[in-house]
């Protein structure tokens, strides 16, 4: 068995987020995302089960490799990284389109997501893969129970559905799933010796169609201050006179 696992770098998500044309900076120095940290557990719990080779696949600007060695120390065995300027501004399914092309080159059975980044938040990716790839997607897993059989229960509106491991599907696991490992002093050391391999654009059986165009970026962050009421026992009444004054009562 072959498992792809997506692992996103991202700005550290301790400094400001700063923008250029309506897109995220990208500094040389990025960190993995912490939502794929879920996936990247599940991928290596199902390569003890499986004795699978794991390939972390991720189109990123690669900088330092920070984050791609962090996603490398969990365990998996090597990376396969895009890395293309005419992808700068690429929306969801222009990125889905991408990733299932690296899913492809490694010959991964099943390909490995988080729900969402969290410099994105689109939450659409794992599905447009699994419709590009022709294959099923389980989506929200939130636990995984491993013995003869493989069992994902997925998170549903009205409660939980468990569903036996296909032989080749996408799945997308939620920060609920699973509890990600912390690699050791040896796995941080063994991860230098992986091999990351970067390719571009050309490599791929992709043609890129930049379809969006950034028009401006506006801030919604309120600068009105509220009004504090000092309670002695009569705000109930503000509370009120308020709904009536907005015609909630």
């Amino acid at each position: 068995m072959k498992i792809a696992v997506c692992a996103k770098q991202i700005p550290d998500p301790a400094n400001p987020i700063e923008y250029s044309n309506g897109n995220v900076i990208r500094p040389e120095e990025q960190v993995l995302d912490d939502t794929d940290r879920y996936g990247i557990e599940v991928a290596l719990l199902l390569k003890e089960k499986y004795d699978a080779e794991v390939t972390v696949i991720s189109m990123t600007k690669i900088g330092t490799q920070k984050g791609i060695q962090q996603a490398l120390q969990m365990g998996p065995d090597k990376a396969l990284v895009l890395e293309d300027e005419t992808l700068i501004g690429a929306n969801s399914l222009m990125t889905s389109n991408v990733l299932s092309e690296l899913a492809k080159n490694v010959e991964a059975d099943i390909v490995i997501f988080g729900t969402e980044s969290t410099d994105g938040y689109a939450g659409v990716v794992p599905q447009q893969v699994s419709r590009i790839l022709n294959i099923p997607c389980i989506s929200y897993v939130k636990n995984i129970e491993i013995d003869n059989d493989v069992t994902l229960t997925r998170q549903t509106i009205e409660g939980s559905e468990k569903i036996k491991l296909p032989e080749k599907c996408v799945i997308s696991v939620t920060a609920s799933g699973v509890e990600p490992r912390y690699p050791n002093f040896k796995d941080i050391m063994a991860a230098k010796n992986k091999e990351v391999n970067i390719i571009s654009i050309n490599d791929i059986d992709f043609n890129i169609d930049q379809n969006m165009e950034f028009n401006e970026l506006n801030d919604i962050s309120s600068s009105k201050d509220g009004e504090k009421i000092t309670d002695e026992g009569e705000a109930y009444q503000v509370i009120l006179d308020k709904l009536k004054e907005i015609k909630a009562l």
